[in-house]
């Protein structure tokens, strides 16, 4: 069975330059922990700048959870 991969991405935000932006990491199921007491989802991305760093998000933050 072939590994599942996830996109995640965050709530929109304005950033520093006053554009609407979002977050958006990719992670598979391998390394996903949700912390339902503390509403937390914790994983590790897969790619980019942060690729195996530990990540959390609260489950308030989350704006997509998708499968790719």
């Amino acid at each position: 069975m072939p590994e599942r991969k996830y996109v995640i991405e965050s709530r929109r935000y304005i950033g520093e330059d006053g554009r609407s932006t979002f977050d958006k990491w990719v992670t598979n199921a391998k390394v996903i922990e949700i912390k339902h007491e503390d509403q937390y989802l914790v994983f590790f991305p897969l790619e980019g700048e942060n690729a195996g760093k530990k990540h959390y998000i609260p489950f308030s933050n989350i704006h997509i959870v998708r499968e790719i």
